[in-house]
Parts: structure tokens; C-alpha cells; sequence
């Protein structure tokens, strides 16, 4: 194993726990364990018959669909079944591999498979000491960053630990303050890495708990022995006599309760990340079409509405329900009037034109009135909301399981989880669900978007409100529509620092080369579908393809360096690299994407097929102006999303239709939860600029007018 792969994995400790059928793997026993992944636990089950390995399953719910759930699936259908029969006594870990890629969760997976073998050997699990030397150690490990790591100062005391100082975030501010001013108690309190991620920094806070792990064995300890319990509280709160519960504080859920307080109803938000905002803070903004304020500075309409209008329904091949097209049109400008003059928001002076053909003037970027953050603007708006009823009242960390009824169906309330295991029971008389799509649902990814996506998405949208409507009966609108996507990147974003900046710049332009020949997930010729940026056009070939490069392309790249540098939209790296400059390190770039999982290297088209699972390249290549070579490298790209765009039906009050199209009386769908209605299948969403965003805004406002109306008898 290469060096900088053993300082990645010194970064992740394992707690597990062993059950068995037998003491020994004698006559039919059953085994598992639990190791810390990337996201959370992983389990192994092994059964064993008659000293024999019967079965192996590996699990892993909170590891990344795209990475680590690959790589389990992997696992379970290629690397296990091949030890099928093996003798126990026989068996050493240095027999399974690990999966290219996803270093982490595969030492997770060998890690727990060979504690479940020692089990079913006889050997006896002890009790372990948390003894550790008192100082204070440093360690680093990658988090949600893709250009820094994350880096911890922990001191121990007595076999405690007693501080954790924070040197590297190695993540966002907003997300990583979650995890600071969250989990770090927890922690400390519980003295325990047991302690459950923090929802909407899964990834930070896996990496906050396998550094601490690290600096347990530089302090001679053993990190399995912190991995003790954490009790869960087993207790029913019911919260009663609201008359709007809105379900998902993003955008749409934000201005839904903003717009209900309004009214004068009560309300209570629910969120299950440690924030609210959700995905409208890692986004730039918003459409907004004609805000009267800025129409009055700009001397007239920016864009005239029916001609947005008519060609909207164009594009959507009239597949776009035309009543809700028109609402969004004439509605959003005014929403952000609205969030402005009465709330702590700021939008740009100008608005700006997209990658449209048409150069309307329909979007502008946002932060709050004092230009430090959308955070601070969510926060203090929703506050100031609260002020307007005194029962009105939100909680994070409160994950919305179902939808409450009543002996008839009427729904009545939600039913919830907290982070510390207690059930709450909010009743009120409408909902509104605001859940953020369901990008972050590989099951739902896979049958509506053809598989799994890569996202800078917050992945706690699950689709849990999608899902909860469609247990009364709702109908879905376009669950087929295209994620929103701007970016591509290699398949496996290398976050170490076994490659310079400059050299993983430099793999990130080889992937979003459109001169070079680019096949689909199946191998199928894709160059004639990119259009102006491939990183907006990657998504048609499905959540991956692949960038074809020949031996003499790479020598000419050794000599010549590349032609033109291609960066991404996002996600970049921060490495400078010139054109036409000699790059005479290709082969170590190309060697540290192969063991990465990024490249590929084969010397002939027919391996390089099955290397990348595609049955051929050959129709793909003869299509291309490539000669052939004596060797062929494939460079893996990935398409990286921020939502899904399909949802329930709903109508112009935001209410949920169910598939006869009759409103379903109190429920209504905002956001990601019902932008379908706007789209059409298998196409990309409308790219005027900001449109998903200006939807949750603008749905919100509506739906929480409505709701309370209702609610209120008005």
C-alpha cells in the first residue's frame, strides 16, 4: 500500500460489535462487526457453516451513494462470493482488495470482516482500556473540501479528552460551524465517538471523529475502546394547536414560514440538518423576473413576461404545466421585493443573464443586509417571524418521518425524530412540505434519474416529503426531469496531497477536454451532445463518462503540455497550469488516477472496455479523428448535481394534487418537492438562470399565504 494511502487510513479508527449464534464457527453461526466509514458505520455480516464461509454481507447506509455505496455493492457482488466455501482458518484480510477509489470505506469493510473472522476462529474479544499518555496531538484528514484537509489539535487528561481545538476547517464555514458548535460538545460530554454524525455535515463530522481516533493511537491508545454506546432517549413529545407546520427549512420551507407568520398564524418549522438554509445557501441566487425595484432603476422591464412565458412552454415541449409557468413569471419578481424590504435579505443591484441563448436580465446573487452571509439572512429572517405569534417556533435536528392522520386520512400533524432519539408529535391543521428533493435517495436516483449522482447537494434531501405524500395517494409531476447541473469533475476528487494542485488541475482538464474523445456510460460517442460547456451538457451521458486519451495524445501532452486549460464551473482545486506548457510529469499524474479510480490504462480498446464495464469502445472510437495506439487511457469524469427536479403535482395554491388531480385539502408541496410542475422529462431544467431557486422562494411565499388562510378561516 502506497504511503500517502496508510496516512489516510492511520485517520479512521473502528469500533465494533459481535454477535454470534455459536461461540464458535461450528455447525451454522452467524457474525458481525462494525467499523467506521467515511459517512458512519459499517457492518459485515458473515455466516459460516461448518467452519466454512457460507455468506458475507456488508453494509453501509451513510456511506456516499456514488463511493463508498459502490464500493459495498462491489463487495457484496464481486470480491465476497469469491471466498464463498473458504475455510475460516485459511483466511487472511490480504486476500480482499480494496476498491480503487474509496479507500475509506473499503478499510472499513476489510476491517470489520476480519474482527467477524477472529470471532468465528474462537478468538476471545476483550475488554479494552481507554488508556492514552495525557498531551496534546495533532492530526489531518480529508473532509468536504476538495482543496484543504481538515486539522485537529486533541488533548487528553487523565484518560479523557479535554479539548479539541480546531486548526484546518478543511470545510465550508456554514456547515463546518455545525459540526464545531455541535458535535465537539457532544463529544467531550459523552467522551465517545459513538456519537451520531451531525445531519448536513455527515462528512465533517465523520472526519472530525477519525482524526480523533488517529491522535487516540499517537497517544498509545486504542480507538476501539472509544467507541462506546451513546443511550438514546425513548420518549413521546406532543406539540399541539398550530395551525401551519412546515416541514424543511431550506428556501422554499424558509418563505413558507415567513409568509404563514405573516398571516398571523402559528407556526413550527421543522429541519433536520443542524441548520436551516439547506441548499439555497450553497447557491449563488435566485430568478426573479421584473422586481419592481430594479425595474425602476434599469428604466423598464428587463424581459417581457409572455415572451419568457411562451418560450419557457417551448422548451418543455408544453409538458410544463403553463397556469404554474406563469405564476413563477409573475410572482418571483415581487418575492424578491418582498424578502428584501421585510427580512435581512440583500440581492445584487443588477441582474444578469445566464448560459441561455437569450440574454434576459433574470438573475441576481444574495446574502444578507450586511454582506457576511445567506446563513446570517435565514436566521435573523426566520427570528424575526417568530416575534409575529408568540407560540410560532422551529427545531433542527428533527427528522420528519410521517405524516399524522386521522381516522378518516385528514392529515393532523408530523410525526418526528430528534438527533437524542425522542419522538415528537406536531399537530397542526395544514403542512407544507419543503424537503429539498431527492438527490440524496440512491433508490429513488436510480429509478427516476438512472442511477446515482455525485452532489454538492446537501444529501439529507431524501425525499422524505415526496415520499410522505405519495403514502396519501399523491401523483408525481416530471419525476424524470434532468438534476440541476453545472459541474463535472473527476469521478474520485483526490482531497490529499499525494498530487500537487497544479497536477490535479491538470487530470480535471484532461476529464472536461471536449476536443477529445468522450463516451458515455455505456461507451456510446458523446462529443455531438456537448454543446457551449460540457460541464453543463455532461449529465446526458448519464452520472459518469469517460475522456479517451491515446498514448500519442499523452506524449504530445509531455512534450507540448495541453492545447487549453478547462476548469470547472466549481469544485476546482486552486492549481495554476499554462497552456502549451510541457507537463513531464503525465505518467506520475496519470499513476496516482489510476490508483484513485480516475484513469484508466489499457493496451488495447477491447480492456479498456471491460476496465471501465462498457461492453465496447470501438464504435465510439471509429467515430472519433483518433488513430490507433498501442496503449489507451480513459479518464473517469462524473457529473456533479445540486437536486433533483421531479416531484408531486401540485396546483396554483401550492396544494398536493393526488392522481385524479384533486387537491388533497391541507397538504401542500414547495421547492424541490414540486418544481416538476415548471420541467419536462429527460430534459436539463430551464437555464435562464436561478430557476430552481427562484421557485423555492416563490412556492414558499405562496404555499405559506395559503396555508394560513386556510388554517385561519380567511
Amino acid at each position: 500500500m502506497k504511503q500517502f494511502e496508510k496516512i489516510i487510513i492511520t485517520a479512521f479508527s473502528f469500533f465494533f460489535l459481535f454477535s454470534c449464534s455459536k461461540e464458535e464457527g461450528k455447525g451454522n453461526s452467524s457474525f458481525s462487526a462494525e467499523s467506521e466509514g467515511f459517512g458512519g458505520k459499517v457492518t459485515v455480516e458473515l455466516s459460516v457453516q461448518n467452519e466454512q464461509i457460507a455468506d458475507i454481507k456488508a453494509k453501509g447506509e451513510n456511506e456516499t451513494a456514488a463511493i463508498g455505496g459502490e464500493a459495498i455493492k462491489n463487495y457484496n457482488t464481486k470480491i465476497f462470493p469469491a471466498l464463498k466455501n473458504k475455510n475460516i482458518k485459511d483466511f487472511s484480510i490480504d486476500e480482499v482488495d480494496s476498491v480503487s477509489g474509496a479507500s475509506v470505506t473499503s478499510k472499513a469493510v476489510r476491517t470489520a470482516l476480519e474482527e467477524a473472522i477472529k470471532k468465528a476462529s474462537g478468538e476471545k474479544i476483550s475488554q479494552i482500556s481507554k488508556t492514552v499518555k495525557d498531551g496534546t496531538y495533532t492530526a489531518s484528514a480529508p473532509s468536504y473540501s476538495v482543496t484543504d484537509l481538515m486539522t485537529l489539535d486533541v488533548t487528553f487528561k487523565d484518560n479523557a479528552i479535554t479539548d479539541i481545538n480546531v486548526k484546518e476547517e478543511g470545510s465550508s464555514k456554514e456547515i463546518f460551524a455545525t459540526v464545531k458548535d455541535k458535535l465537539i460538545p457532544r463529544i467531550l460530554k459523552a467522551q465517545s465517538l459513538k456519537v451520531d454524525a451531525i445531519t448536513g455535515a455527515t462528512v465533517s463530522s465523520a472526519a472530525m471523529k477519525n482524526i480523533i481516533a488517529d491522535t487516540i493511537k499517537q497517544a498509545g491508545g486504542n480507538p476501539d475502546a472509544w467507541y462506546t454506546p451513546i443511550a438514546k432517549e425513548n420518549k413521546t413529545e406532543k406539540i399541539e394547536g398550530y395551525d401551519v407546520i412546515v416541514v424543511g427549512l431550506g428556501g422554499a420551507g424558509l418563505t413558507s414560514y415567513l409568509s404563514a407568520a405573516e398571516q398571523g398564524a402559528s407556526v413550527f418549522g421543522i429541519e433536520k440538518a443542524a441548520k436551516i438554509g439547506g441548499n439555497s445557501t450553497n447557491t449563488s441566487g435566485p430568478m426573479a423576473i421584473n422586481p419592481e425595484s430594479r425595474v425602476k432603476n434599469n428604466g423598464g422591464k428587463f424581459v417581457e413576461e409572455e415572451e419568457l412565458i411562451n418560450d419557457w412552454l417551448d422548451y418543455t415541449d408544453n409538458k410544463a404545466k403553463k397556469d404554474l409557468v406563469s405564476l413563477m413569471v409573475n410572482k418571483s419578481g415581487s418575492t424578491l421585493d418582498w424578502l428584501e424590504k421585510n427580512y435581512d435579505f440583500k440581492f445584487g443591484d443588477d441582474l444578469k443573464a445566464f448560459f441561455n441563448p437569450h440574454p434576459w436580465k433574470v438573475w441576481t446573487a444574495y446574502t444578507d443586509k450586511s454582506g457576511t452571509s445567506k446563513d446570517i439572512a435565514f436566521v435573523n429572517s426566520i427570528e424575526a417571524a417568530k416575534k409575529l405569534n408568540s407560540k410560532n417556533d422551529y427545531m433542527t435536528e428533527l427528522t420528519a418521518e410521517e405524516l399524522l392522520t386521522d381516522k378518516n386520512g385528514n392529515v393532523i400533524g408530523v410525526k418526528a425524530r430528534y438527533y437524542d432519539g425522542s419522538t415528537y408529535e406536531i399537530y397542526g391543521k395544514t403542512v407544507v412540505l419543503a424537503t429539498g428533493g431527492f438527490i440524496g435517495d440512491s433508490e429513488m436516483s436510480k429509478k427516476y434519474l438512472g442511477g446515482i449522482w455525485h452532489t454538492r447537494a446537501m444529501t439529507q434531501c431524501d425525499g422524505a416529503g415526496i415520499k410522505m405524500a405519495q403514502k396519501l395517494g399523491a401523483a408525481l409531476y416530471n419525476p424524470e426531469v434532468a438534476p440541476v447541473a453545472h459541474i463535472a469533475q473527476v469521478e474520485n476528487i483526490i482531497r490529499t496531497n499525494e498530487l500537487s494542485k497544479e497536477q490535479k488541475a491538470v487530470l480535471t482538464s484532461m476529464v472536461l477536454d471536449p476536443t477529445t474523445l468522450l463516451v458515455d456510460e455505456k461507451g456510446n460517442y458523446f462529443n455531438d451532445k456537448v454543446e457551449s460547456l460540457l460541464s453543463f451538457d455532461s449529465w446526458k451521458a448519464g452520472p459518469n463518462y469517460y475522456a479517451l486519451y491515446t498514448q500519442e495524445q499523452i506524449e504530445n501532452i509531455k512534450k507540448n503540455g495541453l492545447s487549453k486549460i478547462n476548469t470547472p464551473t466549481f469544485y476546482g482545486q486552486g492549481g495554476k497550469i499554462e497552456a502549451n506548457v510541457a507537463i513531464t510529469d503525465i505518467d506520475t499524474i496519470l499513476e496516482v488516477g489510476k490508483d484513485k479510480g480516475d484513469v484508466f490504462i489499457s493496451s488495447n480498446l477491447e480492456d479498456l472496455a471491460k476496465a471501465i464495464g462498457v461492453k465496447s469502445l470501438e464504435e465510439a472510437f471509429s467515430k472519433s479523428s483518433l488513430a490507433k495506439s498501442s496503449k489507451y487511457y480513459a479518464v473517469k469524469g462524473a457529473t456533479y448535481v445540486y437536486s433533483s427536479c421531479g416531484g408531486l403535482d401540485v396546483d396554483t395554491d401550492m396544494r398536493v394534487l393526488n392522481e385524479s388531480g384533486k387537491a388533497i385539502y391541507n397538504v401542500y408541496a414547495v421547492g424541490n418537492d414540486s418544481i416538476g410542475v415548471l420541467l419536462e422529462n429527460h430534459k436539463a431544467y430551464v437555464t435562464y438562470g436561478g430557476a430552481a431557486h427562484g421557485w423555492a422562494l416563490t412556492s414558499g411565499r405562496i404555499a405559506g399565504q395559503n396555508a394560513a388562510k386556510l388554517a385561519l378561516n380567511k
